[in-house]
């Protein structure tokens, strides 16, 4: 019995041995080892192959002679510091390494998207330091590198990215520190940077010739867009800093600064500001389209540009300009100053200049005006030229037409009137003397305001000689008011003495 065994045996090894390929329920098989269904149509729940199950991977590692060995892991091991889950595993041996190739829901993402996942424990990336590069069509669309870094803040590399062609390719160098802690978010951010760092971009071309530039935040289509090497610069707008690659500039606004290429320091706030600006610098810039034209150095304007493309932009337009250039510096307001609120405690300032030795004066109510210093004030002299016959018809102006000093040129001789320049307050003072009268007619003097009378001296005639009479006043006249000096007078044959000693008429400005 045992030698028919052996012969039946050695029967079946030489017969594998010829026909090299073995078919299990199959008669022709087509491959080294072909294994067939009892029935493929409906299949027995015996039907497969089992491979051998483990509960541990091997205490020892397999060897190249193991190289693709199968195995089922049948429990949640351990292996490499890395949980792994029941399912089929080979042996790699170039990575010494067991390496699944189940693919479920719950333990692989799927391209469609996973079902029953659970935050916190569940995640898209490694557990070991190692950098992760995401692409699309092969080139690189989002990056995260190694957050670590020492006592000095020095990095291990610091870069983040996401967005189609963004900071493709930095070179990256830890010990000189180039290259590293740069963030692109968005399409075509930083696409040619090397050894820059320390820069952000947020915005589709936002600093998109950045190669070396160190410091630059970019918030904005377009934004730094030109600039490859520069340092320090701060864009928040679309198209702001488009052309520029100088240091130290920011500009926040829509197209701010768009049109600056070499000019460096310049501060702007507000839609389209400095933007024909190209190589000025050390300017500030607050408002919409404010200084818009401004293409020089050391300039500040606080202005708001309503014409299109800034036309009414200018030095006088501004509502604050001053120049930091300048010597000695200015700062100018092209409009009403206040200090204060002037309805409550504050006060306000004049929008004209005055004039020449006038000083500042408060109404004690909020408002302010120019008004004459005492050694300022209009004082006046007048005279006749000649002897002037009076009619009998009553008030009659005298026709003072010689002036003998006038400090602000007040008196129109062809009107024979004072008019003033600035309110306030005056003395008028005035006489005539006439020929020798014999009568006892009624004589008057007086001073009229604005073309009507203000103040008179009266009185009758008495005795053989000229008539005389004299008046003072003190009146206030607003700007442009005038003051004329009529005598009264009813007696035919009367003439007004022309000599300057006698017939006269002053004006001094009291207050």
């Amino acid at each position: 019995m045992k030698i028919k065994k052996i012969v039946g045996l050695f029967f079946i090894i030489s017969w594998f041995s010829i026909k090299a390929q073995v078919g299990i329920g199959n008669t022709s098989p087509n491959a080294q080892l072909d294994i067939s269904s009892s029935n493929q149509a409906t299949p027995a729940n015996t039907d497969g192959i089992l491979i051998p199950k483990i509960n541990a991977f091997p205490a020892t590692n397999p060897t190249a002679s193991q190289q693709g060995m199968l195995v089922y892991l049948t429990t949640t091991v351990t292996f490499a510091a890395v949980s792994r889950s029941p399912g089929f595993y080979y042996w790699d041996n170039g990575t010494t390494n067991w390496i699944g190739f189940q693919n479920t829901s719950s333990t692989d993402w799927n391209i469609l998207g996973n079902t029953g996942t659970i935050a916190g424990t569940n995640f898209f990336g490694t557990i070991d330091n190692k950098d992760i590069t995401f692409k699309r069509f092969n080139i690189r669309a989002g990056y995260i590198g190694d957050p670590f870094y020492d006592a000095s803040y020095n990095f291990n590399n610091g870069n983040t990215s996401f967005g189609a062609n963004s900071m493709k390719n930095p070179t990256v160098n830890i010990g000189t520190q180039t290259g590293v802690r740069n963030t692109a978010f968005g399409t075509n951010v930083m696409p040619a940077i090397s050894t820059g760092k320390l820069n952000t971009g947020i915005g589709e071309f936002a600093l998109f010739s950045l190669s070396s530039g160190i410091g630059n935040t970019s918030l904005g289509s377009a934004s730094l867009f030109s600039n490859s090497t520069a340092n320090s610069n701060v864009a928040v707008g679309r198209n702001t800093l488009t052309s520029s690659n100088s240091d130290n500039n920011t500009g926040i606004g829509f197209a701010s600064l768009k049109n600056t290429t070499s000019g460096a320091s310049n501060t702007t706030l507000g839609y389209n500001t400095g933007y024909l600006n190209s190589t000025g610098s050390y300017n500030v810039f607050i408002g919409s389209q404010d200084g818009y034209n401004e293409g020089g150095s050391n300039k500040l304007y606080i202005e708001k540009s309503t014409a299109a493309n800034g036309t009414d932009s200018s030095v006088d337009n501004a509502l604050i300009y001053g120049d930091f250039g300048s010597s000695p510096r200015i700062v100018r307001a092209n409009g009403q100053l206040q200090v204060g609120n002037p309805t409550v405690s504050g006060y306000v300032f004049p929008t004209i200049r005055g004039n020449s030795g006038q000083m500042l004066q408060t109404d004690g109510a909020g408002g302010t005006s120019w008004a004459d210093s005492a050694s300022n004030f209009s004082i006046v002299r007048t005279n006749l030229s000649a002897n002037q016959g009076l009619g009998t018809g009553g008030w009659q102006k005298l026709n003072f037409n010689t002036v003998v000093f006038d400090t602000k040129s007040e008196f129109n001789t062809s009107t024979n009137r004072f008019v003033a320049t600035n309110a306030g307050y005056y003395e008028i003072n005035a006489g005539f003397h006439t020929d020798s009268q014999n009568n006892n007619q009624y004589y008057s003097i007086a001073i009229y305001k604005n073309g009507s009378e203000y103040q008179e001296t009266t009185g009758n005639h008495t005795n053989l000689g000229p008539v005389y009479r004299t008046i003072n006043a003190i009146i206030y006249l607003a700007a442009t008011d005038y003051v004329e000096i009529y005598a009264q007078n009813y007696q035919s044959g009367v003439n007004i003495d022309s000599y300057s000693g006698k017939t006269f008429f002053e004006v001094r400005q009291i207050k």
